[in-house]
């Protein structure tokens, strides 16, 4: 089974008006920036520390002035809405998990991660340790995509050059789900005879029918259906395929490849689910907790269109795969 294709690592921004998904990581941080120049940066604590998970988000619009928004959240806490943050000499006291901090805090905390060494954030009875290893490079990497290096609003390297000067952020596509008419009664029977119709048979080498792989099929229109079938199975995720056939033989069923953030197509859906006009995929790293990526998808009547996509490149052990960052966002029309 081909794997999806990752955010991974893309350093250049594309041409033609629009941007592909930036994934990048800098020891314990990690910084993420989609198709519209939005940019999110993500921090932990470091992989040999004996805090426990906690992790530091920030992200920023692209555009001139844009504001900078930050959190702070940790696994367990038995006070979470008295969160104190230390920088330092300074105290900032009261932050709320998952909570933006104040502009004021914020401009606190910004000015701590260019010189500081580390973060402190406790509850009172509990301390965890965020770490500054790799701040800089990635706050200098968020200012270059958003083109804000040299100027006032920069995070790392301020300077004169105006701030009008700020790349402006790109339109999102605009996408519009079709409304699909609902399964009918007789539905479920077309099932069958068109997964055996389907040629090439890829999808059964890697599982076969005895494995009793998971299936779907869900109506698009008066004459075609969508079918889904489970070709491959881990430990803890599976993946599947897609083929959009007749209701009538010959079915001609014909394999669905999907949009992925980087401009490349994927035939293959990750824990995939599939509800109303609406495809999403979750791919797991290695395991409980550990880091993946999400997408989802719309169906057009023509076929699916990405609507957005995150990525968690750091997680270290917080529950939940950690903190996902937004690699590609679409605007769905009413």
């Amino acid at each position: 089974m081909h794997p999806l294709k990752p955010t991974a690592f893309l350093s250049a921004l594309a041409l033609c008006g629009w941007a592909q998904a930036q994934v990048f990581t800098y020891k314990d941080w990690a910084v993420a920036c989609d198709n519209t120049r939005h940019c999110e940066a993500v921090a932990y604590q470091s992989e040999d520390s004996a805090s426990e998970p906690v992790v530091l988000w920030l992200a920023r619009d692209a555009g001139p002035d844009a504001p900078v928004r930050v959190q702070v959240d940790v696994e367990q806490s038995e006070d979470p809405r008295q969160l104190t943050l230390r920088l330092g000499a300074t105290t900032l006291k009261g932050l709320v998990r998952g909570e933006d901090l104040s502009p004021a805090q914020t401009r606190q905390l910004l000015a701590h991660l260019l010189t500081g060494a580390s973060l402190t954030l406790a509850d009172g009875s509990k301390r965890w340790e965020l770490s500054l290893a790799g701040s800089n490079a990635a706050l200098l990497k968020m200012d270059d995509v958003q083109g804000r290096v040299g100027t006032p609003g920069a995070l790392v390297r301020k300077g004169k050059k105006p701030e009008a000067s700020v790349l402006p952020p790109l339109p999102a596509l605009k996408v519009r789900a079709a409304e699909l008419p609902g399964n009918g009664a007789a539905d479920q029977a077309l099932l069958k005879p068109i997964l055996k119709s389907i040629a090439p048979r890829d999808c059964w080498d890697e599982l076969p029918d005895t494995e009793e792989p998971e299936t779907s099929i869900t109506r698009v229109s008066k004459t075609q259906v969508l079918v889904m079938r489970e070709c491959g199975r881990g430990a803890y995720q599976g993946g599947s395929g897609l083929w959009l056939a007749n209701t009538k033989p010959p079915f001609a069923a014909k394999r669905l490849t999907l949009p992925m953030p980087d401009g490349e197509q994927t035939e293959d859906v990750m824990n995939a689910s599939l509800e109303d006009a609406r495809l999403s995929s979750y791919a797991k790293g290695r395991g409980v907790n550990d880091c993946g990526t999400s997408y989802d998808w719309v169906w057009t009547g023509k076929g699916f269109a990405l609507t957005g996509a995150t990525s968690a490149p750091l997680c270290r052990g917080l529950a939940g795969g950690g903190y996902s960052l937004r690699t590609y966002t679409a605007e769905l029309a009413p």
